[in-house]
């Protein structure tokens, strides 16, 4: 996602733009999330331990939320009351590895994803037309 988009969106809502170890923290904070979500829908049926995973992810990402909302600049919307929608909470997840790579090394996650690509073929990958 083009973090342009995501700075206007922060900067519409009041919040400041993360440092990279902040914007990995809020990333697992949203994966956090997304378990808790999934575990909340149960879009398939879980084994005990794909179940205890999630949880586990869930848990972890609470941690993760504790230590990232007390940063100045930044405000807790309490996604953790609704946790059935999937695509919001991957989206959440999208925005926030885009911050932490854009402040980690300036790359975006699709180039970086590009480029990766790139190596494994051997050549850069053509778009499908």
């Amino acid at each position: 996602m083009k973090t342009e988009i995501i700075q206007e969106y922060y900067r519409q809502r009041g919040l400041s733009w993360p440092d990279h170890k902040s914007a990995l923290l809020f990333y697992l904070s949203e994966v956090g999330e997304l378990a808790e979500a999934y575990l909340a829908i149960q879009p398939a049926e879980l084994t005990q331990e794909e179940q205890e995973l999630l949880i586990n992810f869930a848990k972890l990402g609470l941690e993760a939320d504790e230590i990232v909302s007390r940063k100045p600049g930044w405000i807790r919307n309490n996604d953790r009351i609704r946790k059935e929608n999937i695509a919001h909470e991957a989206a959440d997840c999208n925005m926030m590895l885009s911050v932490f790579l854009e402040t980690f090394c300036g790359q975006s996650v699709d180039d970086a994803l590009l480029e990766k690509m790139a190596l494994k073929l051997g050549h850069p990958i053509n778009p499908i037309e």
